[in-house]
């Protein structure tokens, strides 16, 4: 046998001096290398040496005057946790021996049947045995130690038994099954596994135990808890196989991954979703590498709209969409956007497979694609949009040439009116006038005669200015008021045609009304009532002018000759009107046929002010 380390100490515990004798003299001739010897008499004396001294061994008499039997290894067992003990028994107490030892001694030794040599084994087998169990139970701790700070639930499976220990409580803790440090039939873990996932896990398990080619198994199922809802779980085991290999046990643990794998199930739908929104985008969409500008994605619009299939975009940069001049200023702009610089909003062209060029809005951001920094577009062709834009701006241009045309043309008949009653009408009645004058002055008879007359057509000619000027010059409506305006109007075309013009007016508050508002109102009535004038031939005229909410109404009425509105015509009256209503986001209605009469209907927005040029 190999001597102890130095420093090795023994406590005997024995009150018989000649057996204390015997003990100590085997000791001092043992090869143990033994560096000390205490001894006692009592349990009370080796209890204080126990905590006073470093003892690395104790043998023990179960005979003392204060203790007998296990009684005395019993007081003793607080202080020799750590330190193997060996029983000294007579022969008629050797059950108490092996009493001891189920207790924690490490063995006993009869008095008188043992020598030197049996004495020395057994310290030395005690020393090692007491170190493997101390390790083992270091070892133990450390491991219920792990089984606490883990979350797994840690299992043993015995093969040849088919049952499974379960340590500590994390099992009841994850699942909610009372089971702690427990045993549990194979069964019921097979009983708790998710229907779908069953076969297939004990199929694996079972191939992987039985081919005895490999020592480790893992998977992923879902496991029942106690309450009924089903734990996403993480299951690895070792399979410990027999000299022969036969597997003999599976020791493993069992981890909860439910948060886990909900987590990957968001993070798999959300990325469904965004495939979904990416390829099935109405508007073409690509994501492009920022460093190298190659076009790295691309949805099937894209595809349909440009006519490159998947294989030639991969190939492409965002250089080649582009014409030559304008690829550098996208890139550029593109390089500002990257660096958080602000770009502003600029259509672009692009062309497609067949060459044809498409006007397109670009909106971008950046994304990771895949860990790197990418750029993402989406294309909204406005080609259509922008030449509808330009034939509008064409159309509106057009119009607004046309409305000019039918203002100066307006102006140009209004001044030849003038001119022509002024030529006709009262410069005539002025050459009369003057003519009498002049015979007047030359001749003395009949001069009173021609006085009178002259004075006479002065008379007329100042009432035709009168009327004239009445038609030319804008009502004072803020001193008259619009109804007033439109009766004195209608008062003035009573006294040269005889017709019935009835007004009627209801829900009219004339303060509500801007001045360009009436005046605008009373200049669509004149002009349709003058067109009846010159062209209806109608005996009865029907005016309703009316408001509701913001909506003006206004209908002019005539039993006239009528027309057919789809038939081009020279005038300008109706022109006007429907000019004036335009100016108030208004709509002009004509209803009237040959033989039918005519109905003008004109909605204004009381609200709306024409656009300032």
């Amino acid at each position: 046998m190999q001597k102890m380390n130095n420093g090795f100490s023994i406590l005997t515990v024995e009150d018989n001096p000649s057996d204390l004798f015997l003990i100590e003299r085997m000791l001092n001739r043992s090869n143990l290398g033994i560096d000390k010897l205490h001894s006692a008499d009592g349990v009370r004396r080796a209890y204080e040496i126990l905590q006073s001294e470093e003892i690395n061994l104790v043998l023990l008499d179960l005979t003392l005057p204060d203790g007998f039997g296990i009684n005395s290894f019993l007081q003793l067992k607080p202080v020799v946790q750590k330190i193997p003990v060996i029983i000294l028994t007579g022969l008629s107490d050797t059950n108490l021996a092996v009493e001891a030892i189920k207790e924690g001694a490490q063995d006993y030794l009869v008095k008188g049947e043992f020598s030197e040599g049996l004495l020395t084994k057994s310290i030395q087998y005690s020393m090692e045995r007491k170190r493997t169990l101390e390790n083992l139970r270091e070892s133990n701790e450390r491991f219920n130690t792990v089984v606490k700070a883990t979350n797994d639930a840690i299992w043993d499976w015995d093969l040849i038994t088919n049952e499974v220990f379960l340590v500590g409580d994390a099992y009841k803790q994850l699942f909610g099954y009372d089971i702690v440090d427990a045993v549990s039939p194979q069964y019921f873990w097979e009983s708790i596994l998710h229907p779908d996932d069953k076969c297939r896990v004990l199929e694996r398990l079972r191939c992987i135990i039985h081919e005895g080619k490999v020592t480790k198994w893992e998977d992923e199922y879902r496991l029942k808890k106690s309450n009924g809802e089903y734990a996403y779980v993480h299951d690895r085991g070792y399979i410990i196989y027999s000299s022969d290999n036969r597997p003999q046990r599976v020791i493993g643990a069992i981890q909860d991954i439910t948060v886990r794998k909900r987590s990957e199930e968001i993070i798999r739908t959300s990325e469904e979703k965004y495939k979904k929104i990416f390829y099935k985008n109405p508007y073409p969409t690509w994501i492009y590498d920022l460093d190298t500008l190659h076009i790295m994605e691309v949805n099937d619009a894209a595809l349909e709209k440009y006519g490159f299939d998947k294989s030639e975009f991969m190939k492409m940069t965002m250089r080649d969409l582009h014409p030559p001049g304008e690829a550098e200023e996208f890139v550029e702009s593109m390089v500002s956007l990257a660096n958080m610089q602000p770009v502003g909003k600029k259509l672009w062209h692009h062309s497609n497979k067949a060459g044809e060029i498409m006007i397109v809005e670009i909106t971008s951001h950046l994304i990771d694609y895949f860990g790197k920094m990418s750029m993402q577009l989406i294309i909204n062709d406005v080609t259509e949009r922008v030449r509808l834009e330009k034939e509008l701006a064409l159309q509106q241009k057009l119009k607004q040439q046309q409305i000019t045309e039918v203002v100066l043309g307006a102006q140009e008949r209004e001044r030849f009116e003038l001119g022509q009653e002024l030529h006709d009408n009262i410069n005539q009645i002025l050459a009369t006038s003057k003519l009498y004058l002049d015979v007047a002055i030359e001749e003395t008879e009949p001069r009173i005669e021609l006085l009178a007359k002259s004075r006479k057509n002065i008379s007329m000619a100042i009432e035709e200015i009168r009327k004239l000027s009445k038609e030319l010059i804008t009502p004072t409506l803020n001193d008259l008021g619009l109804i007033q305006s439109i009766k004195e109007l209608i008062r003035s075309i009573l006294t040269v045609k005889k017709m019935k013009i009835r007004l009627n007016s209801t829900g009219l508050d004339e303060s509500t009304l801007l001045p360009e508002q009436k005046i605008n109102v009373y200049r669509i009535i004149q002009e349709q009532l003058n067109n009846i004038l010159k062209h209806a031939q109608a005996t009865n005229v029907i005016i309703e002018l009316n408001k509701d909410n913001e909506q003006i109404s206004l209908l002019v009425k005539d039993d006239g000759k009528g027309f057919d509105p789809r038939m081009r015509r020279k005038g300008v009256g109706i022109s006007n009107i429907i000019s004036r209503a335009e100016l108030y986001n208004g709509r002009v209605e004509i209803d009237s046929a040959p033989g039918k009469g005519c109905r003008l209907e004109v909605i204004l927005n009381s609200k709306a002010l024409p656009e300032q040029a």
